[in-house]
């Protein structure tokens, strides 16, 4: 009878194991914002449009948000069905006067990361335009932001 109870105590502990191996494996999940900014140097920036991808995880666009100038503070236009992918395209444009010039976040993007990799955000500035429509020399960096 001993053997048995002892059998049985053998076979629960290797079911814990798995189990807390298991839960191990599972990925983790988490959501973090990236800013993007563009630099237009001295020229006034009217319009943007970027792609912004993100390698070597698994991740999902869950929102995008405006930037922090006033002619970019509302939420940029991108396809809605790229929420569920690991690339979007991002555009903005503004006809008004008060325009940024140097370097200005132009949108926050968030991200929901599942597993442990670490996601590699990059960003290609496809245009960005004055405000008469002439294309303007100009770069695009993006910043992860704070992780939740």
């Amino acid at each position: 009878m001993r053997t048995w109870h002892a059998v049985v105590v053998i076979l629960l502990c290797l079911a814990a194991q798995a189990a807390a191996q298991d839960a191990a494996e599972r990925p983790a999940v988490r959501f973090e914002a990236v800013d993007v900014y563009v630099d237009s140097g001295a020229q006034p920036l009217a319009a943007y449009q970027f792609e912004l991808t993100a390698k070597k995880a698994k991740v999902a666009i869950v929102g995008v948000e405006g930037g922090e100038h006033p002619a970019f503070k509302e939420a940029p236009y991108y396809d809605p069905a790229a929420l569920s992918r690991d690339r979007i395209i991002i555009a903005a444009f503004n006809t008004g006067r008060d325009l940024p010039t140097g370097r200005t976040r132009v949108a926050r993007v968030h991200f929901q990361v599942s597993g442990l990799e670490e996601p590699a955000y990059a960003v290609t500035l496809n245009v960005a335009a004055s405000s008469e429509g002439a294309r303007i020399p100009a770069t695009a960096a993006v910043e992860q932001g704070g992780k939740r």
